[in-house]
C-alpha cells in the first residue's frame, strides 16, 4: 500500500528554486552556444526563468489539490 505524500509550501518552493537555478544555467549555456555573448545571454536567461519559476510553483501547488489519480 502506497502512502500519500503531502508536500508543504516551503518544500515546493525549494524544489522549484533549485530546478529553476539549474534551468537558468543551462539556458545561459544554450544562449552562449547559439552565438550570444556573455552580457546579452544572462538577462533573457534570468528573466525567462524567474517567470517560469513562479509558474512552476503555482502549477505544482494546484496539482497537489487535485485528488484525481491518488488512491486513498
Amino acid at each position: 500500500m502506497e502512502k500519500v505524500i503531502h508536500e508543504n509550501k516551503k518544500r515546493t518552493l525549494v524544489k522549484a528554486l533549485i530546478y529553476r537555478f539549474w534551468i537558468i544555467i543551462t539556458t545561459y549555456i544554450m544562449l552562449l552556444v547559439t552565438g550570444k555573448d556573455y552580457d546579452t545571454a544572462i538577462l533573457p536567461a534570468v528573466v525567462i526563468n524567474v517567470i517560469w519559476t513562479i509558474s512552476h510553483y503555482l502549477y505544482d501547488r494546484i496539482w497537489l489539490r487535485i485528488k484525481w489519480g491518488i488512491d486513498n
